[in-house]
């Protein structure tokens, strides 16, 4: 049978039975690379400053034998051992090779039911891969702003979703509604309690700064927790006319060009525009998960941020940059923490 016959059969298939085979047929022409092809890679990533314990820190270490085919190392002054993917999202995986797919499906941004669909994993497991990355991620932290630097603020619901017990601070909303005020029973105006801050700065040379200030109307204080310590001291902040960044802009000694209202751009020079673009890309971008769990909300704020600094990188590049990126730092959180969390 000639692959036109093939072709045939192919517009009688639903929808989803045809992306179905179409993924089928890519996994078999171009199937995914074993973790055993990537860790020297991984070493590279962990060990660039030289070969250290994991656990101490310690450069007093010697090889210790292989593990289904991993190298293993012991530390002679603490006397633990640990291998290349210690303190990696992947450390003590039963399905090493699965998670390489995981991560071109997180590259791809895919919510959770789709990643079940396609790996055929249970979505608790989905969940806690997901999260696992995201914290290794995290833990890289913020990088220095210089330049001309934009800053403003946007907006999400509150959401304490998969919280047991009951909301203690607030009435239950089902989902999809408002805020509303539950004496008057009519939606609130404005920013209120209930929505919170996602602080963004974004420098001229591409550099990005996205996390969670504070809930309603951010203070100069909160937005110095998130990015003051970030901003080089000869940069300059352009931001709108909002008081609370005249008063941030004070405490740090920054040279400040302020937005007037209804005005979009200052001198030719000093604009928003690359905030107010990122703010929309970022929302539509949210949509897919129908609401994210507050004490989530920065975990995906640094995944958009790694998708929009490297999203000019060929898609099998910025794959391969998550994967290491997530293996630079050790990271020992496990499923047990998020389940208490």
């Amino acid at each position: 049978m000639d692959w036109l016959k093939v072709y045939e059969y192919f517009s009688d298939l639903p929808e989803k039975e045809q992306h179905r085979l179409f993924d089928a047929m890519k996994d078999t022409l171009f199937p995914a690379p074993k973790i055993h092809g990537v860790l020297g890679d991984i070493r590279e990533a962990k060990f660039s400053g030289g070969l250290a314990c994991l656990h101490c820190g310690s450069m007093s270490v010697k090889r210790n034998g292989k593990y289904r085919g991993r190298q293993r190392y012991l530390c002679k002054d603490c006397n633990k051992t640990f291998n290349d993917l210690t303190g990696t999202p992947m450390a003590g995986t039963h399905k090493p090779n699965l998670w390489l797919k995981y991560f071109e499906l997180m590259v791809e941004g895919y919510t959770l039911p789709k990643i079940v669909e396609r790996l055929n994993i249970h979505i608790s497991t989905a969940f806690y891969w997901r999260h696992k990355i995201l914290n290794a991620l995290r833990s890289l932290g913020n990088i220095q702003l210089s330049g001309i630097i934009e800053s403003d603020e946007t907006h999400f619901l509150e959401s304490e979703k998969g919280r047991k017990g009951g909301i203690p601070h607030r009435h239950a909303r089902k989902r999809g509604r408002k805020v509303t005020d539950e004496k008057k029973e009519q939606r609130k105006r404005g920013i209120s309690k209930e929505q919170v801050s996602i602080v963004v700065a974004h420098d001229r040379n591409g550099n990005i700064i996205c996390q969670m200030g504070g809930r309603g109307r951010i203070r100069a204080e909160e937005i110095d927790k998130v990015i003051g310590g970030h901003i080089s001291p000869s940069s300059l902040l352009c931001t709108d006319s909002a008081t609370n960044y005249k008063k941030f802009a004070k405490m740090k000694g920054l040279t400040h060009e302020i937005l007037p209202r209804g005005k979009h751009v200052l001198k030719s020079v000093y604009h928003i525009q690359h905030v107010n673009s990122f703010h929309s890309r970022l929302k539509q971008w949210m949509d897919r998960f129908q609401g994210v769990a507050t004490k989530y909300i920065d975990n995906y704020m640094f995944w958009f941020r790694f998708l929009e600094l490297h999203k000019k990188l060929e898609h099998t590049d910025r794959q391969k940059k998550m994967l290491l990126d997530t293996c630079k730092r050790a990271n020992f959180t496990t499923i047990q923490q998020f389940r208490i969390a």
